[in-house]
């Protein structure tokens, strides 16, 4: 702090030196005012920057003493993101550690550079070309694009050496099993659970913007299995008392009480105008231009109306078919029309039906199991309110295939009918074989010569 503050004196006294030479120059040689002005301008920049880098950089965050874990929770299919926090300043790169538990014995390791993203030591229930697709080490931190259940467990930030900077507890809970909530319906949240002692309840994040305008449309908000109690495991407890209900931290006595707990997706209907209604006098003439201008397209529709981006996409008949909002997020508001039906999740939503063809699941993705010749159309998409872009979806037939030789369908069945026809081969001559020995070195006396005169 004293070498930087020497240092800062140092160079202004080397700035007011220069700036008296220039003076006394301009006394003598009567130097332009100009030039003066922009001696002056440029010393108060380098001393503004002097001072901005005499300041202490203060830590961004209190990081424990000991190694604790962050938890969080998040819901099936969403993407997440793992900051690593806590690193010395100028780390370059990192390993990610993963460990289902905080007790077991595999772990798997990522790296930050695509070159080296390995699987040193993989865990019995996980998929290498799974983790591949989906886990990234971007700017030191882990992101795992559409998380699942299996992906919960403790994931620690370190270095080669094994030390280890910051760590999280992640929970993703199943989106499969949850309970999906309809306000119009009269439909209400689970009650909380309270024993002594202990505490779950569902803690709902906030309300969605309505995700069309100008029509009835749809808001959802999140709500995950959330626990509390005094005997938590502290090492879980960065961030408050609460826990996820997957989490380590809650006693084994209290698991069975929230076992079948499942996460919670509330939906309300909603209806908003597409502009905003602009205060004051202007804004009253400009919201009575936009109202004319709506009724007048949709009327008589001879005004220009903006055209959305359309993709085209051929489906075969019987394939499956899968749409994503471009720009979405699992958490982002998302609606889909189809033509000029609306595909409210109410009817759409995944579970809804016991069996369905045509479906939206919790990540906001249109689905069609088997593409049929009247499911072609054209699918729009709407994002936060506002419609993003148009697919429109061509089922054809298949025209016959003629297999070849250098198919790999066809190279499969080749090895198995060679392998079944050798295995054949073989069993006969062993056969063979066998009748020779008995019927000519009396081994059987029911083969032998001797009986049969």
């Amino acid at each position: 702090m004293l070498y930087c503050r020497f240092s800062c004196h140092s160079q202004f006294i080397r700035l007011i030196a220069v700036f008296c030479l220039c003076f006394r120059n301009y006394t003598k040689k009567k130097m332009n005012t100009l030039f003066i002005i922009i001696i002056l301008i440029r010393i108060t920049f380098q001393m503004i920057a002097l001072e901005s880098d005499a300041k202490i950089d203060l830590p961004k965050m209190d990081c424990p003493a000991t190694l604790m874990f962050e938890q969080i929770a998040f819901l099936q299919d969403m993407n997440v993101e793992l900051p690593c926090r806590c690193k010395p300043d100028g780390t370059t790169s990192v390993i990610w550690y993963y460990k289902r538990h905080l007790n077991s014995k595999h772990i798997t390791l990522f790296k930050d550079s695509v070159k080296d993203k390995v699987i040193v030591d993989s865990a019995r229930d996980k998929d290498q070309n799974d983790l591949y697709a989906r886990f990234d080490v971007i700017d030191l931190d882990l992101t795992i694009v559409g998380a699942h259940p299996d992906d919960s467990g403790i994931y620690i930030c370190g270095s080669k050496t094994g030390e280890f900077y910051y760590g999280y507890e992640l929970d993703i809970q199943r989106s499969t099993d949850a309970r999906v909530i309809f306000s119009d319906k009269d439909e209400q949240p689970l009650p909380d659970i309270n024993t002594d002692g202990f505490q779950a309840y569902t803690s709902f994040g906030q309300w969605s913007k309505c995700d069309r305008c100008g029509v009835r449309g749809e808001q959802r908000k999140l709500g995950l299995c959330t626990a509390r109690s005094p005997y938590m495991n502290p090492r879980f407890q960065i961030k408050g008392d609460d826990v996820s209900c997957g989490s380590d931290a809650v006693p084994e006595r209290f698991k069975p009480l929230i076992a079948n707990r499942p996460a919670e997706i509330f939906f309300r209907s909603c209806e908003v105008a597409c502009a905003e209604n602009k205060p004051g006098m202007l804004g009253k003439v400009v919201n009575a231009a936009n109202n004319l201008s709506a009724y007048l397209k949709k009327r008589f529709g001879f005004l220009p109306t903006h055209k959305l981006p359309t993709q085209k996409y051929v489906s075969t008949l019987g394939g499956k078919v899968t749409f994503t909002c471009p720009g979405s997020k699992p958490d982002d508001a998302v609606a889909w029309d189809k033509d000029d039906e609306r595909l409210y999740h109410s009817e759409y939503l995944i579970g809804t039906s016991k069996y369905m063809n045509l479906f939206i699941d919790h990540g906001n993705n249109l689905h069609i199991k088997f593409a049929q010749f009247t499911d072609k159309g054209l699918y729009t998409c709407w994002l936060n309110g506002k419609q993003i872009s148009s697919i429109k979806l061509t089922v054809s037939k298949e025209p016959p295939k003629r297999r070849k030789l250098t198919d790999a369908d066809t190279l499969f069945a080749a090895k198995v009918l060679g392998f079944c026809f050798l295995v054949c081969t073989v069993l006969f001559f062993i056969i063979f074989f066998i009748k020779c020995c008995c019927y000519y070195c009396k081994c059987c006396p029911k083969f032998s010569p001797e009986n049969e005169v």
